[in-house]
């Protein structure tokens, strides 16, 4: 595979957009990028962060400048072949349409299996996290740049269609 065709990781991807997209110019700022996500996989992944960014500094996608500080700080950009392989993994549309992980996919045939008292605690309580989280988004809508917007946008989307699936499958289940 030639080098500019190299596919990144979910990761590595998320982590050359945070640098060169939404100016998280150290690897702190990315690190905290990761830990302040409203995903629990992305937040997961914030102790991946700087392993991950040494691997693409090795790589020649990001370049590192110490700023002179006593705390061995970075400024982080992206190189040439970086901003290449960003855009690579951008337009990677296969990957992109994939449905992927998704924990409430997951669970949702299972749901129906557990007896009808635990259903009958577990769909509403479910139902209210996830009408906490969609309140909870729209109020951190009003934060946002333009490349954050619209996965939040996406996230209260994908909330409302569990709601609805919620909806039709609480009352049909015996």
């Amino acid at each position: 595979m030639n080098i500019l065709q190299e596919s990144l990781t979910e990761l590595e991807g998320a982590i050359l957009s945070e640098i060169h997209h939404r100016a998280a110019r150290t690897a702190f700022k990315v690190r905290m990028a990761f830990q302040d996500s409203r995903s629990l996989e992305w937040r997961g992944s914030a102790g991946a962060v700087y392993p991950a960014i040494r691997r693409l500094t090795e790589r020649g996608l990001i370049m590192s400048e110490p700023t002179g500080s006593g705390r061995r700080t970075s400024l982080l950009s992206l190189t040439a072949l970086g901003i290449t392989r960003l855009e690579n993994w951008i337009c990677d549309l296969p990957r992109a349409s994939s449905v992927g992980l998704d924990p409430f996919r997951l669970r949702a045939g299972m749901w129906s299996q557990l007896t009808r008292a635990r259903r009958e605690e577990a769909l509403p309580r479910l139902r209210q996290i996830i009408e906490d989280e969609i309140k909870s988004m729209e109020t951190y809508m009003q934060t946002l740049d333009a490349v954050e917007r619209p996965r939040i946008e996406l996230a209260i989307e994908l909330n409302l269609t569990r709601l609805r699936w919620i909806d039709k499958h609480e009352s049909t289940v015996p």
